[in-house]
């Protein structure tokens, strides 16, 4: 495998051989000239003539300046060869690189089980690897050099999208797409979108990341019926509780009042206790069936801008007059910066009643009750904070759970339709608590946009 550190083979510093030449025409020329002298001395020790630079004949070369001169040639020619061997040794090893790079990314992009799809500035297609041509059911072959609107006409909401993607809308997220993949094969892609750069750091096109999330899609829905089933479950016992103790006493109360009339003229009191009983039991029974239709089925809310301060001190009023009787003060600090949010009135008044006499049955021996408001960013951001016992850590992430109470006259359902409220506002609501130091209620929701009527989701 290629790595960028690895030495490149084949390739063999210039230098090197560069070096050894020079070396060794030196000791050639060294040799023959001590030859040339040698035959000079045997020349004048035997008596004969001896050839001078200038005579002519085959000896004229092996003067001391031709000899050098014609090395000196010689060395030059080599060298000259050598310097191109090592540029064509050095283009062998970068052309043999470059194909392993290209090799080792085709490879990579093959094997990743992503479908990876590329398109230059212009939006035409220029790669497509295998995973690509699989979930699309298109060769890249065929449609590299095309149009993106040509060439994924089979998927003209993945190719909408992708436009969007390439005309620079970067809101876009991710986003799921149904498509026939081959073989017929309808399959869940999701598909993300980034720019892609040139060396420079400019945009010169488009990469498209499309990934098979069919199996994901099964699980999370069969996770999504398996986690209805349970809430069902939990809704159903909660109610058949809460109901079974107020019929118990209408039975109880029907059978007292037959014995009261049976033997004769009954008592006006005793019959008129029997019916306030009955009475109030079927006035608990309706607000029972009332909060669990609350909880099912929430109502849509009404967006519409809210003075979310005016809000939170018409609250308090209403609950000012049971926090006075069970000796608990109230503590309000609302950021006059914030004021108006998008929201359902009717719905937010809901929620922080609910959230605030929750805070209130906390404390039944007295206490601080801390009302805060703040912006933070495109968020409004209310806090509730009591000083009662606190939460223990495995009731926590129960809190919002339908029936889920730890009082023993709790229906369980004023924070879980709290819940609710907030998901419909697009807000989230978080608990902070520790036993022995009071809770905290978190509650964030939506502070810009305009008023609108909220679509069933």
């Amino acid at each position: 495998m290629f790595r960028p550190g690895q030495p490149r083979l084949g390739y063999v510093p210039i230098w090197l051989p560069l070096s050894a030449f020079a070396l060794g025409a030196l000791l050639l020329t060294a040799g023959v000239a001590v030859g040339v002298q040698y035959g000079r001395h045997r020349l004048l020790t035997s008596g004969l003539p001896v050839p001078t630079p200038g005579s002519s004949g085959l000896v004229r070369g092996l003067g001391w300046p031709e000899l050098v001169a014609a090395f000196a040639a010689l060395l030059v020619l080599a060298a000259i060869g050598i310097v191109l061997f090592g540029a064509y040794q050095n283009y062998r090893a970068v052309t043999e690189t470059f194909e392993r790079v290209k090799s080792l990314m085709r490879n990579i992009l093959e094997s990743i089980p992503t479908g990876v799809l590329t398109l230059d500035a212009g939006g035409a297609v220029t790669s497509l690897n295998g995973p690509g041509e699989r979930l699309l059911g298109l060769r890249a072959s065929a449609i590299r050099g095309r149009p993106v609107s040509e060439a994924l006409q089979s998927a003209p909401d993945l190719t909408a999208w992708v436009l969007g993607a390439l005309a620079g809308d970067r809101l876009l997220q991710e986003h799921d797409f149904a498509l026939t993949e081959e073989g017929s094969r309808r399959v869940t892609v999701r598909a993300s979108a980034s720019d892609l750069r040139d060396e420079s750091g400019q945009t010169d096109g488009l990469v498209v990341l499309l990934r098979d999330i069919t199996e994901v899609s099964r699980l999370e829905a069969q996770l999504r019926r398996s986690d209805t089933l349970a809430a069902l479950g939990t809704l159903a016992a909660g109610v058949a509780h809460e109901v079974k103790n107020p019929l118990h006493a209408l039975g109880l109360n029907l059978h007292l009042l037959q014995a009261e009339l049976a033997p004769g003229p009954p008592s006006g009191n005793a019959v008129g206790g029997y019916l306030d009983v009955l009475r109030s039991e079927l006035q608990r029974l309706d607000r029972i069936v009332e909060n669990f239709l609350r909880f099912s089925k929430p109502s849509v809310p009404e967006i519409k801008p809210v003075d979310i301060a005016a809000l939170v001190e018409r609250v308090l009023g209403l609950v000012a007059f049971e926090a006075a009787g069970h000796g608990i003060a109230i503590e309000t600090r609302l950021d006059p910066d914030l004021t108006r949010i998008p929201g359902d009135e009717g719905q937010l008044s809901q929620l922080f009643l609910n959230v605030m006499i929750n805070a209130l049955q906390a404390m039944p021996t007295g206490g601080s009750l801390g009302v805060a408001t703040r912006r933070d960013g495109d968020w409004a951001e209310v806090t509730v904070r009591d000083t009662g016992p606190g939460i223990a850590e495995d009731v926590l992430p129960h809190v919002f759970d339908p029936y889920f109470t730890t009082r023993p006259t709790g229906v369980g359902l004023g924070l879980p339709i709290a819940h609710r409220i907030v998901q419909g506002h697009d807000g989230s609501i978080d608990v902070e608590s520790q036993l022995g130091s009071g809770t905290t209620m978190i509650i964030r929701l939506p502070s810009g946009g305009s008023g609108r009527r909220r679509e069933e989701r």
